[in-house]
């Protein structure tokens, strides 16, 4: 056979495979990284929107309990405001920002508990002041968590990496069978004609499949194996003269 002691990883088919296992990775991959970077930003945008929009939305609903100092209402307040699950912690702070107010932060069990108003973390903050007409009666802080951000990062860039590895696959395939149709396939047919007439064999049929380069070789074979036929016909003509 015309391919024999050609290694697997040294074949045609396998060197555009990897170019186009490389060129996919390549180019998905880094459209895969910038649709994860735009996830990203966006993501954090609408969390500190939700920052903002909270407080801001607090600092008017608290101005009432606030000056009346229901203490009750507040509470209840923040802990209504902390069923949105991304809402780590919110603190309200008295006239002036001096003493605590009331606060509630998140327990690792994901339940409102109170607080002391020490909130760390990797937090996005919003602050606004409660105020009363002209007199500022308080300030409130809404701290939103980037755990729902890292678990849709996670989630978003498994789902690229998944649809990176599909289209991979599929163009691989698809390549495949478009190499083994219009390239492997006549190369593989021409190298056996070629190998049939190296044994002397001309009598071979090599038809050209196609218009481009390949087409062009089986020409060129075909025109190979006239000028040999014609060379070995003068050559049997003179030896049966010398003899």
């Amino acid at each position: 056979m015309a391919t024999k002691g050609i290694r697997w990883y040294s074949n045609i088919r396998m060197k555009l495979v990897i170019v186009i296992i490389i060129s996919c990775t390549l180019v998905l991959g880094g459209l895969s990284a910038y649709n994860t970077f735009n996830d990203q930003r966006q993501l954090e945008a609408d969390l500190e929107k939700l920052a903002q929009v909270t407080s801001q939305r607090l600092s008017k609903h608290l101005i009432g309990p606030m000056w009346d100092l229901d203490q009750d209402l507040v509470d209840s307040t923040l802990e209504a405001e902390m069923l949105e699950d991304n809402i780590h912690a919110i603190v309200v702070w008295d006239e002036g920002g001096k003493s605590i107010f009331s606060a509630r932060e998140r327990s690792s069990a994901g339940l409102p508990v109170p607080s002391n108003g020490a909130i760390s973390g990797d937090l996005i903050k919003s602050q606004n002041d409660v105020n009363n007409g002209n007199k500022s009666i308080g300030q409130i802080a809404v701290f939103v968590s980037k755990r729902q951000l890292a678990r849709q990062l996670a989630a978003s860039t498994l789902a690229n990496v998944i649809t990176l590895l599909i289209l991979i696959v599929v163009l691989v395939a698809i390549m495949t069978i478009v190499m083994n149709q219009v390239i492997i396939g006549p190369i593989t047919r021409l190298a056996k004609h070629a190998d049939t007439i190296s044994h002397g064999d001309l009598k071979q049929n090599i038809e050209s499949e196609s218009n481009d380069e390949i087409g062009q070789l089986a020409d060129s074979f075909q025109r190979m194996q006239v000028s040999l036929r014609v060379a070995f016909k003068r050559i049997y003509a003179r030896a049966k003269k010398a003899t």
